[in-house]
């Protein structure tokens, strides 16, 4: 069956509803000629009678009160089929987007930019997933994800684009009633005394503190490891020991800061980087335009939450947020 009119079932619905013909002219714009030929297209289109003409005023048949009771629906989600057309026709032509994300990144930042991806209209779909940073690495590479925010830069690739997004320091975590007596120390002094807490091998973030203390030639005994901040946090609180961490990773802890001392690391320090990686030329403008709506979001909303939980690393807030310099552009190879 061909679609119907909906113009002249509209003008059908309204002579019934006004109960007359000229009323429903009048209502419409029209002239009582064009009404009278849109109800007889409507009821000719539908091979159904709509209204009983000989009565006074016109008075609706069964049909056409289905009619009455269906038509503004039907004619509102066509307005906003109509409306999604045009906005999907201002939108990026990439129409999905899977996005890796490592678990810090995930769990304090994650949502806001999700949210702002979808609502936004810089994405139509979004698919997102969660995990440590070598296993974006390999779904990248396998096509898996489109894009990943990590921590590690995957250097050792070609074809990629890299767009860095933020860097922070690391530092020390210790229970609160340790804070006082550990600010100052050296580091290796600190770890002659107290357990070191790690962050497991297989993870990157791990592996930094592990080169860094190679660095120092600082050998401590592996005893326990963790993926996840939030575990690692709580063996802190619980007065295990003390942890080599970031403020990314406080904040996904962020249940344990009232039994945390949070200290600048001995010198020298070191920090970690969160950089959105995508293969060459795959995402075309929305690359660039993702990565500054990561960096707004660490701006606007992440930062503000590290600094009051971290009051000291105010002083040093505002380089966290990486952004290409004036005239460069934004990724690097």
């Amino acid at each position: 069956m061909p679609i119907p009119d909906l113009k002249a079932l509209e003008i059908a619905t309204t002579v019934i509803e006004e109960g007359s013909m000229s009323r429903a002219a009048s209502a419409l714009g029209l002239t009582q000629s064009a009404v009278s030929q849109a109800v007889k297209r409507a009821e000719a289109q539908l091979d159904v009678i709509l209204i009983h003409r000989e009565r006074r005023p016109l008075v609706a048949t069964e049909a056409g009160r289905v009619l009455v009771a269906h038509i503004r629906e039907i004619t509102l989600r066509i307005e906003r089929v109509i409306e999604e057309v045009r906005a999907t026709a201002l939108r990026p032509e990439r129409q999905d987007l899977r996005l890796g994300m490592v678990d810090t990144f995930a769990s304090s930042v994650g949502p806001l930019l999700i949210r702002d991806l979808m609502e936004g209209a810089i994405a139509l779909r979004v698919t997102a997933f969660s995990g440590l940073a070598h296993a974006h690495s390999d779904a990248l590479m396998r096509y898996e994800i489109d894009a990943a925010v990590t921590c590690d830069t995957m250097d050792e690739l070609d074809d990629l684009m890299r767009f860095p997004l933020f860097r922070e320091p690391f530092v020390l975590v210790a229970p609160a009633r340790w804070g006082e007596a550990l600010k100052g120390r050296p580091l290796r002094d600190i770890l002659l005394e107290h357990r070191l807490i790690r962050y497991s091998a297989r993870s990157h973030t791990g592996s930094q503190v592990e080169r860094h203390l190679r660095r120092l030639r600082i050998e401590h005994p592996h005893v326990l490891s963790f993926d996840t901040s939030d575990s690692l946090l709580a063996m802190v609180a619980g007065g295990v020991g003390v942890t080599i961490t970031t403020p990314l990773c406080l904040l996904q802890g962020a249940l344990h800061l009232p039994a945390l001392a949070v200290l600048p690391l001995p010198s020298p320090g070191f920090s970690r980087e969160l950089t959105l990686v995508t293969r060459r030329d795959e995402l075309g403008p929305l690359a660039p335009r993702l990565a500054e709506a990561a960096r707004g979001m660490l701006e606007r909303h992440t930062l503000p939450q590290i600094v009051g939980q971290v009051p000291w690393l105010e002083a040093i807030a505002g380089e966290m947020i990486l952004r290409p310099l004036a005239g460069e552009t934004d990724p690097t190879g």
